[in-house]
């Protein structure tokens, strides 16, 4: 009996279970859309398998185009020729190659990451990236027709010209990307007016041309950074803050920066020369290699306060200890502490984590390689 009566208490305490009010929550599509953007994309990759409904969500380009991304790998360029000192830089043929750092599978072509271009813009020299676009010349084009310079995304595989203007001329011009998905789908390109010189060796600035993809048209705004301001070709650069910073080479130990309008003129003093800046958790960072003295010893320096304009060094060490081994800083990680370099005749791609002081080496680019870039695709339209 009072097993019967235990099973008929149980099966009551399941009938209420099953009777009690289910609080349904519904959401309209459109907050669903909105706090879907804001996860990780690899996370809404599995959130396609809860519902078809999700399905189609996650799906919406308007929903993963705004996803934040990570580091997907390395652009990188590499010369067609065995020995490129033989040739000038942007007047010989390069090629462009991706590697893949991360577990997943590539969202570019390794080996031709421009393949979905046409043939006229293949051969080209990658200038800069910038949150997934990539800014190339196309100046060493044997049979160029048309524009230098356009602006393309991998990740959606689109492309646009720029229209050309007199200061593209120069042999070296300085001209920088500038883009952030998270704030408009509009890109800016950044191209420094230098005085004029008929041999292009003057290195002083005298204006910005700004290029808005919005308009598609340039606008010159005359510089406020100072007569003796010098910037070139070489000069690292990273956008931030919705304005361009480029490292100067004159006297001056700093970094000058200009907004998307060519209104707001700034400048950063430094503690050093820096060699290379970069953002990395959403701050930017500079990088001092000290080529004359303490064998090339490294200085890694964070603006911990970018109003105050505050540098802190985060870190001072002989990468490879007592002796000089030459090496050319790269790039930074842009979610971790991590700096990239190559070092050696057949130029080995290296990371240095200034958290936990490691080295590691990564791959071996090649005794053609050039400069390393960083890729973080990004699929906004």
């Amino acid at each position: 009996m009072e097993s019967r009566g235990g099973n008929s208490h149980r099966r009551r305490r399941r009938r209420r279970r099953r009777m009690r009010p289910v609080v349904k929550l519904f959401f309209p599509n459109d907050l669903i859309a909105e706090i879907l953007s804001r996860v990780p994309y690899r996370s809404l990759c599995r959130f396609k398998c809860v519902s078809r409904a999700w399905l189609a969500l996650c799906s919406d380009p308007s929903v993963y185009g705004k996803c934040p991304q990570s580091l997907s790998g390395f652009l990188y360029r590499r010369h067609k020729f065995e020995h490129r000192f033989f040739c000038p830089a942007r007047m010989c043929r390069f090629t462009l190659s991706f590697l893949n750092t991360s577990e997943r599978y590539p969202p570019i072509d390794g080996t031709s990451p421009l393949s979905f271009m046409p043939p006229t813009h293949t051969n080209v020299y990658l200038v800069d990236t910038c949150s997934g676009l990539l800014l190339c010349d196309r100046q060493n084009e044997p049979t160029r027709q048309g524009p230098r310079y356009f602006v393309c995304n991998p990740a959606t595989q689109k492309w646009i010209d720029l229209p050309d203007i007199e200061p593209m001329k120069r042999l070296y011009p300085t001209i920088r990307l500038g883009f952030d998905p998270a704030v408009s789908s509009h890109f800016r390109v950044f191209l420094v007016v230098h005085l004029e010189d008929e041999h292009d060796l003057e290195d002083e600035v005298t204006g910005v041309q700004i290029y808005s993809s919005e308009t598609g048209e340039w606008s010159y705004m005359p510089s406020e950074w100072g007569f003796s301001t010098v910037v070139r070709d070489d000069s690292t650069s990273a956008f931030f803050n919705g304005a361009l910073h480029l490292t100067t080479l004159d006297s001056s130990c700093s970094v000058v920066t200009v907004d998307t309008a060519g209104k707001t003129w700034g400048r950063i003093p430094t503690p050093r020369h820096f060699d290379f800046i970069g953002l990395s958790q959403g701050r930017l960072y500079g990088m001092h290699r000290d080529s004359e003295q303490n064998d090339y010893e490294l200085s890694v320096w964070v603006l911990e306060d970018y109003g105050g304009q505050r540098w802190i060094r985060k870190r001072l060490v002989k990468l490879f200890g007592p002796g000089k081994v030459f090496y050319v800083l790269q790039t930074i990680h842009p979610e971790q502490s991590l700096v990239y370099f190559a070092t050696g005749h057949d130029r080995v791609l290296m990371s240095y984590d200034f958290g936990n002081n490691t080295l590691q080496a990564i791959t071996i680019l090649g005794q053609n390689s050039m400069r390393v870039y960083p890729y973080v695709p990004c699929f906004s339209q």
